[in-house]
């Protein structure tokens, strides 16, 4: 799966109706394969996040497998080697080649020890971060960029991102 390119994010950030349009025209099978549809009644600046996030977001549920939330997460960075494998205590992940071992309690908390594990892993190229809209549910979305995008999009939009996105951090979990 491709990465947004920069005109994307900043569609994201600064994007217009004639914008949005021409977006899910891009993406129309992308949208149509997940059943997308849009409240009309919901302001642009709300509007964009959401299609935006249906193209490119990571969708995880609270009860999602580790393992798959691996590979999720993996099929989102193009030009890296992800794989996974359940061990007696927790997920055995090779990555570009090199194995590293995320321990898991086999409670709920795994999920977000799962995200925490694999940003560690990937962190020297890629960011993970949440969508704050999705947040209060129970299905959580994220965003995986190169780290080089996040820090332009941080000098860019500090406020709106901030409102946008969620950094992943030792606190954050399901509600």
């Amino acid at each position: 799966m491709k990465m947004p390119s920069d005109s994307e994010l900043t569609f994201l950030f600064e994007g217009d109706e004639r914008q949005l349009q021409q977006f899910i025209e891009n993406h129309r099978e992308t949208l149509e394969r997940h059943r997308f549809s849009l409240a009309d009644e919901l302001a642009i600046e709300k509007q964009i996040p959401i299609v935006f996030s249906y193209v490119y977001s990571v969708i995880v549920d609270w009860g999602e497998f580790d393992e798959e939330i691996v590979r999720l997460f993996g099929k989102r960075l193009p030009d890296e080697s992800v794989e996974v494998t359940n061990t007696d205590k927790g997920l055995d992940v090779t990555y570009n080649g090199q194995l590293h071992s995320i321990a898991l309690t086999f409670s709920g908390k795994d999920r977000y020890i799962t995200i925490r594990g694999f940003q560690e892993l990937i962190r020297d190229k890629y960011e993970i971060r949440l969508f704050e809209a999705s947040y209060l549910s129970d299905t959580h979305e994220f965003l995986i960029l190169p780290k080089r995008q996040w820090e332009e999009l941080d000098a860019r939009y500090p406020a709106r991102n901030k409102e946008m996105f969620r950094v992943i951090d030792d606190e954050l979990d399901f509600p």
